[in-house]
């Protein structure tokens, strides 16, 4: 009733625009599309409502059942691994570490939601469900599971870097304040030289983003590198690596996944990046310069260069052999 207008908003106290307009369209199709409003927004408790100033808490109960489950769903397991991990604010954090940790909301944006259609699922498929449960409940379910599964995140592996990245880890003045390792500091810079950083920018879809090496299949348990139950910790980076090269060893994790060639720490690996990166250019310039000599020698040999559906020489050399 309120919310439909599209120019509804206000200017805050620090100036910022907040926008109220909630598409109906865009709510109706996406992931919350059965959840209420007072769902979530549990603190509003008349219509109008006062200012809101409580933020939104996912642990809540949704007055939505599981298809095979009798209580209220929750994303409260989600948020208390969350709240475990590495990103989550601790009693002790100062006050401006609390503000700069992310949100649920700073990596989920309610995506539309596209399930498989009814006519799609094979009664074969779930006919041995269907002893026990109920042909709703379990269409629901596959429906929901196959939408899921189509891939491991709902972002590519460049837009998992870039959110990582362009608020906090590639802020190194703020992340300085927080009092990292230095190699915490410049992981957005090393990873971005490696080979996996390169292959994601340009574009590989299959190449580690940071939360192929630093959570499971659960996304959320993101922790620091000492704390055993770390992906990147030394007793479980094996298996992390493994993921992707089969056959890694306690030999092949030794390899730096952030390498920082730094000439005093690394004198001798900075000098062969140097000398590599001068024989590569040397190269390209090399045969740049063999491509003009042999145009210039053809040219003067009487031989017409045309450039029709490509280029082509056209005429007989006057140099004699």
């Amino acid at each position: 009733m309120c919310h439909k207008y599209r120019q509804i908003g206000r200017i805050d106290e620090e100036g910022r625009k907040r926008i109220y307009y909630v598409n109906e369209y865009l709510y109706a199709n996406s992931v919350h599309n059965k959840v209420p409003c007072r769902d979530c927004h549990t603190n509003i408790t008349k219509i109008p409502h006062d200012p809101i100033k409580e933020e939104v808490n996912c642990g809540n109960q949704c007055h939505l059942k599981l298809p095979f489950s009798k209580e209220n769903f929750s994303h409260k397991k989600i948020v208390e691994l969350y709240n475990e991990s590495a990103h989550g604010i601790k009693e002790d954090d100062p006050p401006e570490l609390k503000k700069a940790k992310p949100k649920c909301k700073y990596c989920h944006t309610n995506p539309l939601y596209k399930p498989v259609s009814a006519e799609r699922i094979s009664p074969e498929s779930v006919k041995r469900c269907m002893i026990c449960h109920q042909k709703e409940g379990v269409s629901k379910a596959y429906k929901h599971i196959t939408h899921r599964l189509r891939y491991r995140y709902t972002r590519s592996p460049q837009e998992i870097v870039e959110l990582c990245s362009k608020n906090c880890h590639a802020n190194e003045e703020l992340m300085s304040k927080f009092k990292v390792s230095k190699v915490a500091l410049k992981a957005v810079e090393t990873y971005k030289e490696s080979l996996h950083g390169k292959s994601v920018t340009l574009g590989s879809k299959n190449s580690p983003d940071c939360l192929s090496c630093h959570a499971s299949n659960l996304h959320h348990d993101i922790y620091k590198k000492d704390d055993p139950r770390s992906t990147i910790n030394d007793k479980n980076r094996v298996k992390t690596c493994k993921q992707c090269h089969k056959n890694a060893n306690e030999e092949f994790i030794k390899v730096d996944v952030h390498p920082e060639i730094d000439k005093h720490e690394k004198p001798v690996i900075y000098a062969i990046y140097k000398i590599m990166g001068f024989v590569a250019i040397g190269t390209v310039f090399g045969l740049v310069g063999l491509m003009l000599l042999e145009t210039y020698g053809r040219k003067q040999d009487g031989i017409k260069w045309q450039l029709r559906g490509g280029t082509t020489w056209r005429g007989k050399s006057k140099r004699k052999f």
